[in-house]
Formats: structure tokens, sequence, C-alpha cells
């Protein structure tokens, strides 16, 4: 799967200067009908070509927006193995094309932004998480989210008892174990330590020393981002690290060992660790507004909300996962007018919504339409 960085969504974020396409549409796995996923491409192509005329583009300029597409529409392998949704935006400055495991309803928009509201699953404020996998050799730390894992540059941080030593030669002497089968430690044989319960009061302060200064070196990485953390590795590693460990939101260990379980089989069972803690989140997100409903800080009717997040005084919104709401949004006067069914001028207004609450710093939760608070599209908690 082509997956989407937090760096380019937050590129899309920033992207206003029009016109921008985004498309979306879910894709057929099944070998008969994978072959209609490029001609169902090509309908929302035609569909925003028609958009772009509106927005005021001549044909020659639509035709030069949507070029990039081409070479999709001519890639059979990509489209032999597409599976989940395809998201493709596109502008005078980016062209983006991704397989996310979410399941987009069809549609092609242009507008002066990019529409963000259909991955912002894979992005909310609840969604991210660090794995920190400890082995006898090596540490790895990896960035999660629920549909995406990122291994971490730790080359500033020692990757064994033997890189601490050689990084800092004035340190105790820390006594290791040689397993270089026949092979001394220094012509090429492998510094480790048993990892046993019955491993020496000296080989787990040897461990800890090191942990010490893996911690401080994962620390300047994860910074106050406040994620969770998890551990993954023998129990005897673990508990180790856990005396080391200076990180507030440590939420567990993944037990019986990392050895040879792939980064996406550690973030699977690192989210069963913390979607408690994200639920918590939603349930929290929800109390409040269930709190305030009925006061001048909580809404859930569209056009209150709209007008809230423009004057940057959402601070918590809950959004459907599937609803939409099309209109026409006038920035200066703050007009809004409704329609039933979209024209070819209007804007996605719940999207609308969640952007202008993520451009003034608020947290916006994504909820399948039966949590909403009153089965409304949407509903926020305002600063004031």
């Amino acid at each position: 799967m082509l997956l989407m960085k937090k760096e380019e969504f937050k590129e899309l974020l920033s992207e206003k200067t029009g016109p921008c396409v985004s498309i979306f549409m879910p894709t057929i796995k099944s070998s008969e009908e994978t072959k209609q996923n490029p001609i169902r491409f090509r309908k929302l192509l035609r569909e925003a070509a028609v958009k772009l005329k509106v927005y005021g583009l001549k044909p020659a300029e639509a035709e030069e927006l949507l070029a990039p597409t081409q070479q999709l529409l001519e890639n059979h392998i990509f489209w032999r193995h597409q599976s989940g949704g395809l998201a493709v935006f596109l502008s005078k400055k980016l062209n983006r094309a991704y397989t996310l495991p979410l399941n987009f309803n069809e549609m092609a928009l242009v507008a002066g932004r990019f529409c963000v509201t259909p991955v912002l699953p894979l992005f909310a404020e609840d969604g991210m998480f660090f794995v920190l996998e400890l082995s006898q050799r090596s540490v790895k730390l990896y960035h999660c989210s629920r549909y995406s894992v990122t291994e971490a540059d730790l080359s500033q941080v020692p990757k064994s008892v033997a890189d601490l030593l050689e990084l800092n030669p004035r340190e105790k002497q820390l006594q290791f174990h040689s397993s270089g089968e026949g092979r001394a430690a220094g012509r090429g044989g492998t510094s480790t330590f048993h990892g046993r319960a019955e491993d020496t009061d000296e080989d787990k302060d040897n461990i800890l020393e090191y942990f010490h200064s893996v911690n401080r070196g994962i620390g300047s990485i994860m910074g106050s981002s406040g994620c969770p953390l998890v551990l993954a590795g023998v129990d005897y590693l673990t508990r180790i690290y856990e005396k080391a460990n200076t990180y507030k939101n440590l939420r567990g260990r993944i037990s019986g060992g990392a050895s040879g379980l792939r980064p996406e089989e550690l973030r699977e069972m690192g989210w069963e660790l913390v979607k408690p803690v994200f639920e918590a989140g939603k349930r929290a997100a929800l109390g409040q507004f269930e709190q305030l409903a009925g006061t001048p800080l909580a809404s859930n009717h569209l056009k209150t909300i709209l007008a809230a997040a423009e004057e940057g005084r959402v601070a918590t919104l809950l959004v459907s996962s599937r609803a939409q709401r099309w209109g026409f949004f006038d920035e200066a006067s703050g007009i809004i007018d409704l329609h039933k069914k979209p024209e070819l001028s209007d804007t996605e207004l719940l999207d609308l919504c969640a952007v202008r609450t993520l451009d003034h710093g608020g947290q916006v939760h994504v909820l399948e339409q039966d949590s909403m608070p009153g089965k409304a599209p949407a509903a926020a908690v305002f600063r004031y």
C-alpha cells in the first residue's frame, strides 16, 4: 500500500491556492472486477474536468492539471494490486496518489483546497503511538498510527553495549559475553547478553546502563509528543528497560519477544494495547459534549459549527466518518447555503469544518455515524 505520512497530510492541509482536485474511490480486488477500477477512475477524472471548467479553468489548463493521472491509468500492475481505497490529490504544486486501508465514498471534488476528511481516520489527534523493539543486539523505534508504521532514525543512539563503550570510552567497563562462534569478539564476534533470568547481577547492571543511554536517545526523538509508548521484547529485557524509562506515557509491553516479527505485526500488537487509551479520548470528547449540550459552548448544528470553526472557536470537533453535507459558503460574509444534492460549485462542508478546526489547533475525532450525538453529522465543543 502507498500509505500517507503525517508530513504529507500536513502538506495537503497547507495547500490552499487552488484549484485542488481530490478524488476518492473504493477499489475492487477480485480478478475479474479489478478491470473496472481504471474505468471508474476515468469516469471520476471526467467529472473533475467538468468541475475544473466551472472553477474557471480552460480545457487545456484542466487537461494539464489532470495529466499526471494518465500515467496512473496506464499502470496495469498498479490496478492489478489495488485493495482498500484510492485517494488522489492534484494541484499545481502537488501530485499524490495513495492506496489506503479505508473504505471511501466515490467522489471527485474541486475547490480552493484539498478535501481531507475521508483520510482523517489515519491522522486523528488520538491515533499516534511508538513501539520500542528491544533485543540483545539492537533497538528499533517505530512511529505508528492505526494504519501505518515508520522506523525512526536511531543513528545517534547506541545500538548495543559495544556501541556504548565505543562512543563513551570513559564509561565504566561493562562486561559482556561473546557469541562469536569460536571467533574472538574483536575479530568479528557479536557481543550479547544471555538474556536469561539466571544471568548475574553484573549482567543486569550492564544492560540497565545501556538502556539508560537508549532512554536518553529516544527521549529526544519522542520529545513532548505525549504519544503512548509500547515496549516489545522478551520480558527479561523489557522489565529492565522499565527501570531506565523516564518517558511518562509508557503503556505496556508486547510479551513473548519480538524476534522475527515484521514492523506491521508489531504495530498491530501495539495497537491492541493503546486502543483503550484512544477510545477513552473519544469517550471523553463525547462526555464533554453531552455535559455542555444546550449551552452556548456546544452545538451539533452545522451552520453554527462552521461559523465557529472559521473564527477559531472550535476546541473539539466530532465528525461522522461517512456523512457528507454539500453547499455554498462565503468566507467573507459568512453566508451558508445548504443543498440537498451537490452542485458543481459546492463545497463539502463537514470537511471544511474539520480543516478549519485543525488550522486553529483544535482536535478532530472521527466517529461512526451511530456514535454521533443526536445522530447529527457533526458536533462541536467551543472554546468560548
